[in-house]
C-alpha cells in the first residue's frame, strides 16, 4: 500500500525525503550507494538504484539431467534469454562429442556469447554483450527487414520456376532467431537493471511485455514463411506444375500480406493513429483476398496443392492482429490528438 512521506527541510533550501526500509532491504542498498533519479514523462520521479558493477549471474547445466542433445540446445538458449552471463555445461562423466559439438554450435547462435573453456567434463560460455549497443526497437525493425527478406524468397517461387531462392529462408530464419533470443535477453536486462532500460528503449514493465509478445510474433511470422518454402520445395520435387492464373492469385495474396506486415511494424515502433488504421485496413483486405482465391480453386475443384500456401499466407495476416493491438494500446498510454488520457 502507498504511504505518504512527508518533506523534510535539510540545511537552507535542501528537502529531502526518507526511503521505506523494506525497498532499501529489498534493492540491498547502503550507506554511499547511488541512486538515479528519472523524471517521466507525467511528472512522476523514479527512483533506480545506480549498480555500477552488477554481479555476474551463473547458470549450470547438468548434462546427464538434460534429457537429450535437442534439450541440451533449448536449455542453453533458455540461459542466455533469461540473462546469464556465464552459462556451463557439465558432466559427471566425460561429454561425448556430440554432446560437445551440439552445445559448441548452440552457443556460436547466441550473439555477443563464446566458449571460453572447455574440458572432458564442462564447457563454459561467457557473454561479451553491451546492452547499451542494442536498443529493442533497432532489433525490431531488424527483425522487419529479415521476415520481408525472406518473404521475398517465397513470392519469387510460387511459379516453382525461380526456386533458388529458398534455400536461402532457413539461413535467414535462423537470423530471425537470433535476434528473437537477443530481444528476450534485452528486455530481462531492462527489467533487472532499470538504470539501463532507458538505454535499451524499454519505458516500463508494459512496453517491455508488448515487446516480448511481438517479437515473438514476428518469429513466428518468419516460421510461417519458412513452411511455405518447404511446401514450395516439395511441390518442386513431386514435379507440379503451377497453374499461372493460381500462382498470380497467390502471389497478389502475398503482396498484401507483405504489405500489411510491414505497415503494421512500423505501426508499434511509431505509434499513429493511420499507421494503426491502415494496418487494420490492409489485414481486412489480406483476409478477405485469402477468402476469395480459396473460394475460386474450391468452385474450380483443382489446384488442391495450392491451398495449403493460400492458408499459410492468409495466417500470417492473421498474426499482425496480434501486433495491431499491442501498437493500438501503446497509442493509448500518453494523451494525443486522438485521446486524453489521465493515469
Amino acid at each position: 500500500m502507498d504511504k505518504p512521506r512527508k518533506l523534510q527541510e535539510v540545511g537552507y533550501s535542501t528537502l529531502a525525503v526518507s526511503i521505506p526500509s523494506a525497498y532499501v532491504k529489498e534493492m540491498n542498498l547502503k550507506k554511499g550507494d547511488s541512486i538515479l533519479f528519472r523524471e517521466d514523462a507525467d511528472g512522476t520521479l523514479r527512483l533506480i538504484p545506480a549498480t555500477s558493477a552488477k554481479e555476474a549471474s551463473r547458470a549450470t547445466i547438468r548434462a546427464e539431467q538434460a534429457g537429450g542433445d535437442e534439450m541440451l540446445t533449448k536449455l542453453i538458449v533458455g540461459c542466455y534469454a533469461l540473462g546469464y552471463d556465464t552459462i556451463e555445461v557439465v558432466g559427471r562423466e566425460p561429454l561425448d562429442q556430440m554432446t560437445v559439438d551440439r552445445a559448441v554450435a548452440t552457443v556460436k547462435r547466441l550473439r555477443g556469447m563464446e566458449v571460453v573453456e572447455s574440458d572432458a567434463r564442462r564447457i563454459v560460455a561467457q557473454s561479451f554483450i553491451d546492452p547499451t549497443r542494442f536498443p529493442v526497437d533497432s532489433l525490431i525493425k531488424r527483425l522487419q527487414i529479415l521476415v520481408s527478406q525472406s518473404l521475398g524468397y517465397v513470392t519469387d517461387a510460387v511459379d516453382l520456376r525461380q526456386t533458388g531462392g529458398l534455400n536461402e529462408v532457413k539461413r535467414v530464419q535462423e537470423q530471425i532467431d537470433e535476434l528473437y533470443w537477443l530481444i528476450l535477453r534485452q528486455l530481462l536486462v531492462a527489467l533487472n537493471r532499470r538504470e539501463l532500460a532507458s538505454e535499451i528503449g524499454i519505458e516500463s514493465p508494459l512496453h517491455a511485455s508488448g515487446d516480448r509478445v511481438s517479437a515473438k510474433t514476428l518469429d513466428e511470422i518468419g516460421s510461417i514463411i519458412q513452411d511455405v518454402a518447404e511446401e514450395l520445395a516439395r511441390l518442386r520435387g513431386q514435379g507440379t506444375k503451377m497453374d499461372a492464373k493460381v500462382a498470380a492469385n497467390i502471389r497478389r495474396l502475398a503482396a498484401k500480406a507483405g504489405e500489411a506486415f510491414n505497415v503494421t511494424v512500423e505501426s508499434l515502433l511509431t505509434p499513429d493513429i493511420k499507421l494503426v488504421g491502415r494496418s487494420v485496413e490492409l489485414v481486412e483486405e489480406a483476409m478477405q483476398m485469402e477468402r476469395e482465391v480459396t473460394h475460386q480453386m474450391l468452385e474450380s475443384g483443382e489446384y488442391g496443392y495450392a491451398r495449403v500456401l493460400v492458408s499459410y499466407f492468409g495466417q500470417m495476416a492473421r498474426y499482425c492482429n496480434i501486433i495491431i493491438e499491442i501498437a493500438s494500446h501503446r497509442l493509448l498510454r500518453k494523451t494525443s490528438r486522438v485521446a486524453s488520457v489521465q493515469a
